[in-house]
This record gives C-alpha cells, structure tokens and sequence, in this order.
C-alpha cells in the first residue's frame, strides 16, 4: 500500500501512488483578517479554517513514473488521499490540493537506469 495517492479526479485516487522516503503532513491555521494582538497583549481574532500541507521526498523515480506524477501536479488542482493525523484510526483523508514547484534532480541519462533521484514535492489544500 502506497502511503499518499494523488489523482485528477476524486474517484481516481489511484492515479499515481506515492512511496516517499520522507513524509511530513502539516495542519496550517488560516486566521481571519481581524486576527492580530489588542493593546493588552491578548490574541484576538477567529480562526476560519486549517489547510493541509504535506511535504515529500520521493524514491528514485524512471521517466515513465516522473512523468505521471507530473502529469497529475501539473493540473491547477488534484486529488490527494492520506493518513490524517488528527484521526485516532489512522482513517485515509481525501483533500483537493494544488502543487507548489516540484523539483526534479537527475541522476542518471542512460536508458533504462532511474532517472531522477530525491524528487521533492509539496501539496497544499485548497
């Protein structure tokens, strides 16, 4: 089993699997524009919403599996499915998410041999 899936579509999450040497999945707290420190020192403000951002560092990949994945996080918005941490199961979360720059570094051109090694890529919710 994979341990993120990503796919164009909600019911296509099996559209590229990923298998990452490192994962980080992030909760960020959106704040309302009134959100700041009153004379006081209190915080005050409302929070509207916290967005997931996960972080990966991908195995050695082949042209063929770069090119999925970037086919996918290439699109202005996708599909991620993932273990939430907030839940106490384990249960798989689905979050339509855009991409911020991926970046490829190539190992090797000779064909045939994994092309590209240590593949970072970042997923941010909508």
């Amino acid at each position: 089993m994979a341990d993120i899936y990503l796919g164009k579509t909600e019911s296509n999450m099996h559209g590229f699997e990923i298998k990452q040497n490192s994962l980080s999945v992030e909760k960020n707290k959106i704040w309302s524009e009134n959100t700041g420190r009153a004379a006081d020192g209190e915080m005050t403000g409302d929070l509207v919403a916290i967005k997931y951002k996960i972080v990966a560092t991908l195995p050695p990949m082949s042209q063929a599996a770069s090119a999925q994945l970037d086919d996918i996080i290439s699109q202005a918005f996708f599909y991620v499915k993932f273990a939430d941490p907030a839940s106490s199961t384990g249960a798989l979360k689905t979050v339509k998410a855009y991409s911020g720059d991926a970046s490829y570094p190539v190992y090797s051109y000779v064909t045939g041999a994994l092309r590209y090694v240590g593949v970072e890529l970042s997923i941010i919710g909508k």
